[in-house]
């Protein structure tokens, strides 16, 4: 029984070293104080340029249109040439300069180029600023920047 198990361990063995499984590291030994002559350096392969055309965006932020005291209606429309858009629609602010961290909404379920948007949920008599954005893998480009104010509760 001792000498099946030897001798398939031994075949075993001679398989794997045949095969290319097991493999052994030889590192030449240097003496020390030895003049290296013909230094080479290692040749390192770099990625060619990137192709890859980063994604143009046209955003324009359309007139607002149907003000109420707590709603209105804007849209916009997109261009984008050479990628696609991972989000859009209107960024809304009290303050000038409204960013995709403002408020958003976003647009009708309607296909572009041009899209409209119902802005709900606003404060009466309030002065807002909006405009259009459109994000993809190369960032966030916003449209023109516009104001509206909402008309005064009814007293």
């Amino acid at each position: 029984m001792k000498s099946k198990a030897i001798s398939f361990l031994a075949i075993f063995l001679l398989f794997v070293s045949l095969s290319g499984f097991a493999q052994t590291t030889v590192t030449p030994q240097v003496k020390k104080n030895a003049e290296v002559q013909g230094k080479v350096s290692p040749t390192i392969k770099q990625d060619p340029p990137s192709s890859a055309v980063k994604p143009e965006v046209t955003v324009k932020t359309s007139a607002v249109t149907n003000v109420t005291q707590i709603s209105a209606v804007s849209g916009y429309s997109l261009t984008v040439a050479n990628g696609g858009v991972t989000k859009h629609g209107i960024c809304l602010s009290r303050a000038s300069g409204p960013t995709i961290s403002s408020t958003i909404f976003g647009s009708d379920k309607s296909r572009g180029p041009d899209f409209v948007v119902q802005l709900t949920g606003l404060i009466p008599n309030t002065k807002f600023y909006i405009r259009a954005f459109a994000t993809t893998s190369a960032g966030t480009t916003y449209g023109n920047e516009l104001s509206f104010t909402t008309a005064a509760s009814k007293k």
